[in-house]
Order: structure tokens, then C-alpha cells, then sequence
């Protein structure tokens, strides 16, 4: 007899502020608008340009509905935190508090020039007294969902990544080591993601938690990799402190041990054209060299760091090795990869 489950459920509750409502929360601290996984005031940033503020406050003046603003309520103090809406909330708060000077109006343009303050009475009090409605997700939600209900918010927005989405919907001892370690020296050093937006996206974060799923479920993964670190994160949310310092000294072991034998050409791949080890990591070679010397952290490992980087090139430009660092498969794949760098560090090169 089949046994009938309880519905996983996301609890969220309604509300219509006024503007000045919004802003009198942001100046008390009842709205996060800086928590850890958000963005920096962009619109700010490219107004002159884009006059996105500016048509904002227009659509207050001109009545016109204002997109939804989604928060999340703080289990521990019950203020909120934002989820989708952060651009609109910094509008608000900066321009009633004679941040910046509408520009680029093209219906309303009397009130080009002019600050919150300059305003006519009548203006201010339409901007101040507009409903915004906002749909906060309550503290008392089913946790195991709650990352999908973020990334789904997320959608048509300036889109968070999974890890600065799980950063906050799975807080705890062990996401908080995750952003320590992601700040090790060593690991910064001999890390060098393409892009920019990879300094500030978490994506130090989530190599990090790579490494230990990986770790853990012996290089396999069966699921989709999102999922598989989201499943691995939620499951070690608040580990013992002993398991901690066990994580913590095994990825510190680690990249001390990376760093001895690759030093300036850890993760990155060697081009048998140029003759030249490339600037840029490769996620894949990560993986691959942290999960391969992990295994060696305690263990006397024979050949030299020299040697080690002469068979390191030679296996680059193994074509099937080479394939595979481009190749988002999980599984074989992965374990392949570790096998190929164990086999030099064993010195087991046919």
C-alpha cells in the first residue's frame, strides 16, 4: 500500500505598500536590500544612458502598474529580504530622499531637472502615496522547494546564479565555510575564471561545493549538476563541528598540494600549438586535479612537481582527454578525468 505524502508547500502572503511605506521599512532595516546574494545599484549606475529611474518615477506619476516586488522573510528577525525588485526598492528610497534628478522624460517632461524636493505638492504626494504590491514569502515555507521558488522568481529579472540562490535559501555552518574558503589565498591566486562577473557571482562558492559533492559521492553524478550541488548543500547544511574541520582541512590539504606541484598552471590547459599554458581556468581541469590530489593529502607522493607538469602536458593533448574538458557530462566523464591525473601522480605514464 502505497503511502500518500504530505504536499511540500511555499508560503506566501500578499501585501500593498504605499512608496513611502517601502522607503520608511528601508531606512528602518525591515527591508534587506543588501543581503549577500544581491546585486549593486545598476540602474544607478547607467542612468544617464538609460534613464531607468527616471521612467520609473514617471510610471508613478502617470499611474501605471509597477512590476510585482517578491521578498523573503528572515526566519531569526522577520525582516525582509529581496528576492526580485531590488532596482525598483533603490529608485525608491534614493529619489525620495533627493538622490538624483529626474531626466529623459518624454511624457511628463515639466519635471525634468528636478529632484523629489522641487516638486510640485501635489506630485510628490502622488509618487510618495502609490501602491505597490508585494508578495513575501514567509519563514514557515517547506524548505526543500524553496530553491526552486527563487530560481523561478528569478526568471525575467537580472537573473541570480544557483549559487548566490542557494547561498540564500540553504544558510547554515556549512555554506558559511564554503565563502571562507572561497577566499583562501591560494585558491584565489591559482584561480582565474574568464569572466568578470565571476568575481562577485559566487562562483568561487560554487567550486568549492563542486569539490566536496564530487568528493563525497566518489566523482559520480547522476543528476543535473545544479541539483546535485543544491541536493549536496542541503544535506550538509549544519553538520557537526567536528564534520566542519574535516572539510575544511581536507580542501586546505588540498590546495596546498595543487599549488606545490601545478603552482601558476593549476586548471589551466596546455595548447600543443602555442606551446603555452592558457590564462584562463577550466572548470573541468578543476574538478579533475582538486578530487585527483585529494587522495594524496596524507600520502608521499613521488614524483617531482617538474616531472609532474611534463606529463601533464603530454596529456593535454591526448584528444579524448582534451574532448572531455569541454564536455559537460557527469558520470565516466568526471571519474575518467581523475583517473588520468592520479595515474601521474602514481607515475603510472605507459
Amino acid at each position: 500500500m502505497s503511502i500518500k505524502k504530505t504536499p511540500r508547500r511555499i508560503l506566501a502572503q500578499p501585501y500593498d505598500y504605499s512608496v513611502q511605506d517601502i522607503v520608511d521599512k528601508i531606512k528602518s532595516g525591515d527591508i534587506d536590500l543588501k543581503p549577500d546574494y544581491q546585486r549593486n545599484d545598476v540602474w544607478g549606475a547607467n542612468d544617464e544612458k538609460e534613464h531607468k529611474r527616471s521612467r520609473l518615477i514617471e510610471s508613478l506619476l502617470l499611474n501605471i502598474p509597477i512590476p510585482v516586488i517578491y521578498f523573503a522573510e528572515q526566519a531569526e528577525t522577520l525582516k525582509y529580504e529581496v528576492i526580485d525588485g531590488q532596482q525598483r526598492l533603490n529608485t525608491f528610497s534614493s529619489f525620495l530622499n533627493d538622490g538624483f534628478i529626474l531626466n529623459g522624460l518624454e511624457i511628463r517632461d515639466d519635471v525634468n531637472g528636478k529632484s523629489y524636493s522641487q516638486l510640485e505638492q501635489r506630485d510628490r504626494d502622488e509618487i510618495r502615496k502609490r501602491s505597490i504590491r508585494a508578495i513575501v514569502i514567509l519563514n514557515e515555507s517547506d524548505e526543500e522547494i524553496k530553491y526552486e521558488v527563487f530560481e523561478r522568481l528569478n526568471l525575467g529579472s537580472v537573473q541570480l546564479t544557483p549559487q548566490e540562490i542557494r547561498n540564500n535559501t540553504l544558510r547554515g555552518s556549512f555554506n558559511n565555510l564554503l565563502k571562507e574558503l572561497a577566499e583562501r589565498p591560494l585558491l584565489k591566486k591559482m584561480l582565474n575564471l574568464k569572466l568578470k562577473r565571476d568575481e562577485r557571482n559566487m562562483a568561487h562558492e560554487e567550486l568549492v561545493l563542486r569539490f566536496f559533492a564530487y568528493h563525497d559521492s566518489g566523482y559520480k553524478r547522476a543528476k543535473n549538476l545544479s541539483f546535485f550541488l543544491t541536493e549536496f548543500l542541503k544535506n550538509n547544511q549544519n553538520p557537526p563541528e567536528k564534520t566542519l574541520k574535516t572539510f575544511e582541512k581536507l580542501f586546505d590539504d588540498t590546495i596546498e598540494l595543487v599549488y606545490k606541484y601545478l603552482g601558476e598552471h593549476a586548471f589551466s590547459s596546455y595548447g600543443i600549438k602555442t606551446g603555452k599554458w592558457t590564462t584562463n581556468s577550466n572548470r573541468s581541469l578543476y574538478d579533475a586535479e582538486m578530487l585527483a590530489f585529494s587522495d594524496f593529502t596524507d600520502k608521499k607522493i613521488h614524483i617531482t612537481p617538474k616531472q609532474f607538469i611534463q606529463e601533464l602536458e603530454k596529456l593535454m593533448v591526448n584528444d579524448e582527454f582534451k574532448k572531455s574538458l569541454h564536455s559537460q557530462a557527469g558520470g565516466k566523464m568526471i571519474e575518467n578525468r581523475v583517473a588520468s591525473i592520479k595515474k601521474i601522480i602514481l607515475g603510472q605514464i605507459t
